[in-house]
């Protein structure tokens, strides 16, 4: 599986996707860009010619996973660029690769997002908030069959819980909200989260 192309969402925001047979379901992605600096979240493999769209006159950074599922192209990124890879203690026992960075609300990813922890859906599953972003892992889907929807109750750890925990993401204003499972919602995103956690 590998993405070929991938979009500009804003000036500072990548995303792409690509379907997974093995999971029957699109796996989304992004990366962000803060001046020179690129972060990667979540990421799949892209195609040579969409990633360097992406890297045109940036310098990868760090690499950020959401949760213990999402190893993806992680390793193959922090080899080829020479960068970290950062997720929550939770997750590190699922990634099966050394996470160089321990994350949680304690401290800043990479001294640019707020992490949130969201306890209740995958393993180490954390949210991440930056100039009006926010990005969530498994916690939330936004595909074609479900629309904006909470991770279903038979993925989640405990999807009560889960749902308590999203609530957290509401304090912080956002219009974008991308998903490693889905399209982004590029406007109105907090609202529209708001009603569906209602």
């Amino acid at each position: 599986m590998i993405a070929s192309e991938c979009q500009r969402v804003r000036e500072d925001l990548y995303f792409w996707q690509a379907y997974e047979p093995a999971v029957k379901s699109d796996l989304s992605c992004c990366a962000r860009r803060f001046g020179s600096r690129l972060i990667f979240i979540d990421p799949i493999p892209l195609k040579e010619q969409a990633l360097n769209e992406v890297l045109a006159g940036a310098e990868p950074s760090v690499i950020i996973l959401t949760n213990g599922n999402h190893a993806r192209a992680a390793a193959e990124l922090r080899n080829r660029f020479s960068i970290p890879i950062h997720a929550h203690s939770g997750a590190v026992a699922e990634l099966g690769l050394t996470v160089d960075w321990l994350l949680g609300e304690s401290a800043e990813a990479s001294d640019l997002f707020d992490v949130v922890e969201l306890p209740g859906g995958g393993p180490g599953e954390i949210a991440l908030h930056a100039d009006g972003v926010m990005h969530v892992g498994d916690a939330l889907i936004h595909l074609e069959s479900t629309g904006l929807a909470v991770l279903p109750a038979k993925y989640c750890s405990d999807v009560r819980l889960l749902r308590r925990s999203l609530g957290k993401l509401l304090r912080f204003d956002f219009e974008v909200l991308t998903f490693a499972h889905g399209l982004p919602l590029v406007s109105d995103a907090r609202r529209r989260l708001e009603s569906l956690l209602a």
